[in-house]
């Protein structure tokens, strides 16, 4: 993990816009380095392991290298549909990850794959 040498817990992803201007202005997503931190201070009447795994697949891509407003975002199409993240390289869009704990719900099936259908085609993305 390339980061500074302060050490974080909770770290803000901005929404990817090709105009910095709108980027800065958009609301961030939060994630927090350690899922055990969630689970022990959140206060949820169920589990919510959707979110538990998203929060785990982006501490990964940090692992990995990824810098958030840099080289990872998350992302929002026209139509409202949100990608969890967007791995970008240069000035090209990488990739597109979609975190979904069950699929086995059609509706829910169909939801993440059309947002990631419509985010390909607006950033010219095939990953």
């Amino acid at each position: 993990m390339r980061l500074s040498r302060r050490t974080l817990l909770f770290f803000y992803l901005p929404r990817f816009n090709n105009k910095l201007k709108l980027m800065k202005k958009a609301p961030r997503k939060v994630y927090v380095v350690d899922n055990g931190f969630v689970q022990s201070t959140a206060f949820n009447l169920s589990e919510n392991l959707g979110r538990l795994l998203e929060n785990q697949v982006f501490v990964e891509l940090l692992r990995r290298g990824y810098e958030p407003g840099n080289t990872l975002f998350y992302y929002r199409t026209r139509n409202d549909k949100e990608i969890d993240f967007v791995t970008r390289r240069g000035t090209k869009v990488e990739q597109l990850i979609q975190v979904c704990y069950d699929m086995t719900s059609e509706k829910t099936r169909k939801r993440e794959l059309d947002a990631l259908v419509e985010a390909a085609e607006e950033l010219h993305c095939d990953n």
